[in-house]
């Protein structure tokens, strides 16, 4: 048992290696369906040879580990040196009593193939009764009496590693004796004597199968079958009494027989029907109705910094897109002539990484700066577009995915997968030829729609914690700075004196229905100002936005010592009222300015108050 203090309300978490191992989903899941929190080992520390979780609100205590890492990457300091994956002092943690671990470290062995050979004799002596399920003939080559029928077995059996892979000890793969000819048999032969107490020779036993539906697949080759194997759970009560669970979890090998998620395999439910509703066990991990009593969810210090970036990446999306759209829009009418438009896009585009800095302007080249634009759209490594951009936000989404609904990851993965097909997928294009410009229009227009529903996913289905005011402020970070420099930028331009400059501002704030409701076709300085600088009901307008992330920061100053009450403050306030428009107007570059200042020193402030001790995280940072 693990001691808890008086008052103190026992925390258990699940330790998850992250969202690239193959069964991250199946964690995510666990951790929601438990309630849960799904921790990484860098949201851990060992402090007092106690176990702490890093959160926003400082270190909370963690009583009980449900790990899902490997034993030999659990602690750095006493395991493997290299691991990443692993608490520094958790062992000696585990050691104190400090907290509990399951499955306790080292019970690993306890699936060793080796195992099964001992099996029915453990029985007998231990139980004094035979097992209920045989087990398969089983023979580990380390037992000298046992080693030559387990020579005598390779030729029809299966040759499997006695210990995993770990450390300088290198595991293999199993191998079928019927699927190797004479010479390999020989030479597995000379393996195993070489080394007999790594291998452990087990009769072939033919796995079940079950139908599946290949998506993939065409026609009538869409049912398949795979093999099948079911994997079921026991655990303690509080008596020390084990239990069996209900149901299990089946695992679907691949074509060639290979049950494992390492290799292909995937996973799939299993239903135990009961004779009558009466005969349905009840047994839960849930616990009593009396128990669950409501918890605050605690926000981990990495999975504020995805949120955060989660936003900021959204946004940043959204904002190139949207830019890159104008542009190709206004490449391919008869805009093309306005001078100071193509200049003011093309500074954009340079600045926001949508075309290489050393590409021609749109004003000296248009169609070599259409080409670079449209390359840049698809390219997640020399450039920061809407692919770069799109990846990023998925990526970010993929650490915190436990919080999101399973429509909301599904929308995320959609967008990201039809944005990246899109390239190849008009008229057969080769990778290395690029879509014409209604094409990259079509495939931008689409996933504009995408991003839009993963918005309203983002504002309706997530809960307003803590962690959601951190993406919500990134979000509204990165409109403001990108919007205020847009605004900035044409005015340097002196865009908004042609007609086609003013309407592409409108475009690129989104705002042209907002405004043509408010001054139908009038196009002055002031009116465009009203409309997307000082409007407070235009969600698009630097007032509404700079007013939102300041009630945001104001929201969280129960946290850090109230630190985000001195970062909202050092957002400027509105222009005063009594200030006339033309005064306003001429003083707009210098409050253009400050409102980009400003939030970057937002930005910075909230990672020295939360992120900094959360791990080293890589993100692009617009200029």
């Amino acid at each position: 048992r693990c001691p808890v203090t008086e008052g103190e309300a026992p925390h258990i978490a699940l330790l998850t290696p992250g969202p690239y191992n193959e069964t991250y989903f199946e964690h995510a899941y666990l951790a929601r369906y438990l309630g849960l929190t799904l921790v990484q080992a860098e949201d851990l520390t060992v402090r007092g040879e106690k176990l702490y979780l890093k959160t926003l609100q400082g270190l909370q205590r963690v009583h009980g580990l449900l790990k899902r890492v490997d034993d030999t990457w659990l602690d750095p300091l006493e395991l493997r040196a290299d691991s990443a994956l692993g608490v520094p002092g958790l062992l000696q943690a585990v050691r104190s009593g400090q907290v509990l671990v399951a499955n306790t470290p080292g019970s690993g062995f306890l699936e060793s193939n080796a195992l099964l050979g001992f099996m029915p004799a453990l029985a007998q002596d231990i139980l004094g009764e035979e097992l209920v399920l045989p087990a398969i003939p089983s023979w580990w080559c380390g037992e000298a009496a046992a080693l030559p029928e387990a020579l005598q077995q390779v030729a029809d059996g299966v040759v499997k590693p006695t210990y995993p892979s770990e450390g300088t000890r290198q595991g293999f793969e199993p191998r079928l004796g019927r699927q190797m000819d004479q010479r390999e048999r020989d030479e597995w032969a000379g393996r195993i004597l070489r080394e007999p107490e790594a291998h452990t020779v087990q009769s072939w036993l033919p796995l079940s199968h079950l139908p599946v539906w290949d998506d993939q697949a065409k026609g009538d080759n869409a049912l398949q079958t795979r093999p099948v194997i079911l994997r079921v759970f026991a655990v303690t009560d509080a008596a020390g009494q084990w239990q069996v669970l209900p149901g299990g979890l089946a695992r679907l090998g691949t074509h060639e027989g290979i049950a494992s998620m390492q290799r292909g395999g995937s996973s799939a439910d299993v239903w135990v029907q009961a004779p009558s509703r009466e005969a349905v066990d009840t047994a839960s991990l849930l616990g009593s109705a009396a128990a669950n009593t409501p918890r605050q969810r605690l926000v981990t210090s990495r999975a504020a910094e995805n949120l955060f970036w989660m936003g900021r990446y959204s946004e940043r999306t959204e904002n190139t897109l949207r830019l890159a759209r104008l542009s190709l829009d206004v490449l391919g009418s008869e805009d093309q002539s306005s001078q100071r438009l193509l200049q003011w896009i093309s500074q954009l585009a340079r600045l926001h990484g949508l075309v290489p800095t050393a590409a021609p302007l749109a004003s000296q080249s248009p169609r070599v700066f259409e080409r670079n634009l449209i390359h840049s759209l698809w390219d997640s490594q020399g450039a920061t577009s809407v692919g770069y951009n799109l990846r990023a936000l998925v990526r970010s989404a993929s650490s915190v995915r436990e919080r999101l609904s399973t429509e909301h990851w599904q929308m995320l993965e959609h967008t990201e997968t039809g944005f990246f097909h899109a390239l190849l997928a008009n008229d057969g294009l080769r990778q290395d030829r690029l879509p014409p410009s209604p094409a990259a229009l079509s495939a931008l227009n689409a996933t504009s729609q995408g991003l839009a529903a993963i918005t309203g996913f983002q504002t309706d289905r997530m809960s307003r914690d803590d962690g959601w005011r951190l993406l919500s402020i990134g979000r509204h970070i990165e409109r403001l700075d990108f919007l205020a420099d847009a605004l900035a930028q044409a005015l340097q331009a002196k865009l908004l004196q042609e007609q086609a400059g003013y309407d592409a501002v409108l475009r690129l704030f989104d705002s042209t229905i907002s405004f043509h409701a408010q001054y139908q076709q009038s196009r002055t300085a002031l009116a465009l100002m009203d409309v997307l600088v000082n409007n407070p009901d235009n969600p698009r307008s630097l007032a509404w936005v700079a007013h939102t992330l300041r009630s945001r920061l104001l929201r969280m100053e129960h946290l850090a010592d109230a630190g985000t009450r001195q970062l909202a403050a050092l957002l400027p306030a509105p222009q005063p009222s009594e200030t006339s428009e033309a005064q306003a107007f001429l003083a707009l570059p210098t409050w253009l300015a400050d409102y980009r200042r400003s939030v970057r020193k937002v930005s910075e402030g909230l990672s020295s108050l939360f992120f900094t001790h959360s791990g080293l995280m890589a993100h692009s940072v617009s200029s």
